[in-house]
């Protein structure tokens, strides 16, 4: 949260401020470290996950399986019926990723010995923390998933990746990541359901130290990298809950700091309501694309953090950088060009950094006013990856964010207004 932060006197300098606090953030790679080291108030018996806290019970589905599966890899228990146990007890507690300045992917489950990617502003020193890409495998605990294979996966990324990821950020004296967040927007990606330039880049950039400082885990490092387009989502994630929380603090303002949901609902925190979650229910998909032999009646939501890159300009704002996703998540270049533009009627502003070749580089739409989103209408897209039931990924979609956390917002700021000019 910003430290210098003071509250306007009107709504649209509250907006302005705040937006000018978003762009002046820098967020660089510092570090790769154990949860349980990097993140305060982390706990060896804490287990985080997507969205607004709930109690353990009311997590079902493939969010509550990957809880019972990271409860059983810490240790607490040897199978699920003494996972739920442990939960029952409170030998293990569960809380929302975002209670600690964590985001979560998908059911975004992270736990005290997972290694987190470490993204600070040096400017103020703000922090946010992401777990890293469990790799293009069917086995991801983030997808609801805790097999075998799913625990080997976890244990090399702990013992090789994340110590090898960290000696050579250290020695390459850390990851700048707008300007690889800049050029990908130019290349391609729009940095939520496609990071392949920005994957490239940033192997790109770390190889001469990847190289220098890992020896025989140099190989390890380079094949985990190079391994599929997604790794640097997670970056962009910790990249924009940075980002994100420069907004908050300016009282009066109507700008979303954060988007987030469950297994059971999506939220917003907003600048002008302090840290408190708005919740309403679940996103709905506008087009989908499914891989072979699924269907809709397939899906299931169990949770979502990467959402925090549409909040800073990225995602499903900015589909008009990132023409080639009308293959894998539906629609046509047209469609995702003017979803881009239809972003602008509900953002205060456009990003000065993050530009879109498209639209003759104009900036991203940036900055959700829930005002203007109560006063048109249009809620925000969201470009997320589909999980199925029974866990798994199956697919790619468009969905829009529900409009009835936005528009309670709206009120309870008008309210606010209402009671400190009486």
């Amino acid at each position: 949260m910003s430290q210098t932060a003071q509250p306007p006197v009107t709504r649209s300098d509250a907006n302005t401020a705040a937006l000018e606090n978003l762009f002046a953030v820098e967020p660089r790679l510092v570090g790769v470290a154990p949860a349980i080291d990097a993140v305060a108030g982390m706990r060896r018996d804490l287990i985080l996950t997507s969205g607004p806290s709930l109690p353990f019970p009311a997590y079902t589905g493939g969010q509550r399986d990957g809880l019972l599966g990271a409860a059983i890899y810490e240790g607490f228990a040897t199978d699920r019926a003494g996972a739920e146990r442990a939960f029952e007890r409170g030998e293990v507690t569960v809380a929302g990723c975002q209670t600690l300045g964590v985001v979560g992917s998908l059911a975004g489950v992270t736990t005290a010995s997972m290694p987190v990617l470490v993204v600070e502003d040096p400017h103020t020193g703000a922090r946010a923390y992401c777990t890293l890409y469990e790799g293009d495998t069917a086995d991801r605990l983030n997808y609801g998933t805790y097999t075998d294979a799913t625990r080997v996966n976890l244990d090399f990324l702990r013992d090789r990746v994340g110590p090898a990821l960290d000696r050579a950020v250290h020695s390459h004296g850390g990851v700048p990541l707008k300007p690889i967040i800049q050029r990908a927007l130019t290349m391609g990606d729009e940095l939520h359901s496609r990071n392949t330039a920005a994957t490239t880049l940033f192997t790109r950039a770390l190889l001469p130290a990847i190289t220098k400082t890992n020896g025989d885990d140099a190989g390890t490092l380079a094949d985990y990298l190079s391994g599929g387009d997604y790794f640097f989502l997670r970056l962009a994630m910790a990249a924009a809950k940075v980002m994100a929380d420069g907004m908050r603090g300016f009282g009066g303002s109507s700008l979303v700091t954060s988007m987030a949901f469950s297994c059971k609902e999506f939220g917003i925190q907003v600048a002008g309501l302090g840290d408190s979650w708005i919740c309403g229910p679940l996103p709905t998909f506008e087009s989908v694309r499914l891989y072979p032999g699924f269907t809709e009646s397939d899906i299931e939501f169990m949770g979502g953090e990467s959402v925090i890159t549409e909040v800073v300009g990225l995602g499903g704002v900015a589909q008009a950088a990132a023409l080639p996703l009308q293959r894998s998540s539906g629609g046509n270049a047209a469609t995702m060009i003017a979803r881009t533009v239809q972003m602008y009627q509900i953002c205060a502003g456009e990003h000065p950094d993050l530009r879109i070749p498209a639209l003759d580089y104009r900036g991203t739409p940036v900055g959700f006013d829930v005002h203007r989103i109560a006063a048109t209408g249009i809620a925000p897209y969201l470009d997320i990856g589909i999980a199925g039931v029974g866990g798994g990924q199956i697919g790619g979609g468009v969905a829009r964010a529900p409009l009835e956390p936005f528009l309670r917002a709206a009120e309870e700021l008008t309210h606010l207004t209402k009671e400190r000019n009486a």
